[in-house]
């Protein structure tokens, strides 16, 4: 009913979660899943690595968002997830926050949906090692947004501790120390004063 509206894209977004015909269609013959009994004295045990679940391969994972977002292009979530996925695949200088601008420049987007990726963005580019000066206009671009909105204050907080934000992301420079005699108060024969 509202097409090119911000309505629109939230419906978009929840057929793109809804269950499969097959699913909705068929409630009785959902998949059963099986729980085997675990571990007994977790608290004891001098190791925990088997216990741990396997970690799902990223390039599958994007596989898999790239195919979902096939069928549904609008799907918020999903395009978010993927991008987070891509910054930490492709780490460092090869990274390029391109998905993040179509996504943030997509219009008709909810205000606080591209406040918070604008934020994420941020914290992306802090993790990746991006110059003070590429966080500072990301966040500034939350405050040009709407200077009086609430995101607009929080931005400008978060702005004047930036470099405080980033510096546990700063290579600490080691400082040489002279060479000095060792065991002076031990030494024998020197004069008394």
């Amino acid at each position: 009913m509202f097409p090119e509206s911000e309505f629109a894209l939230g419906a978009a977004h929840r057929i793109a979660h809804l269950g499969s015909p097959e699913m909705l269609l068929a409630p009785e013959d959902r998949r059963k899943f099986t729980v085997t009994e675990g571990e007994r004295s977790v608290g004891l045990l001098h190791d925990w690595g088997h216990l741990k679940p396997a970690e799902a391969n990223p390039e599958q994972v994007a596989a898999d968002y790239v195919k979902h977002l096939e069928q549904h292009p609008l799907d918020t979530e999903a395009r978010e997830k993927l991008a987070i996925i891509y910054a930490d695949i492709m780490s460092g200088s090869t990274w390029r926050p391109a998905s993040w601008s179509r996504m943030i420049g997509h219009p008709n987007q909810p205000g606080r949906l591209v406040v918070h990726w604008l934020n994420l963005l941020a914290d992306l580019q802090i993790r990746h090692g991006a110059s003070y000066e590429a966080v500072k206009e990301t966040l500034q671009r939350i405050v040009d947004r709407d200077p009086k909105a609430a995101p607009a204050g929080i931005a400008r907080n978060r702005l004047a501790l930036l470099k405080l934000e980033m510096k546990p992301r700063e290579k600490s420079q080691g400082v040489k120390l002279g060479s000095y005699e060792q065991n002076i108060g031990l030494k024998r024969g020197l004069p008394r004063g």
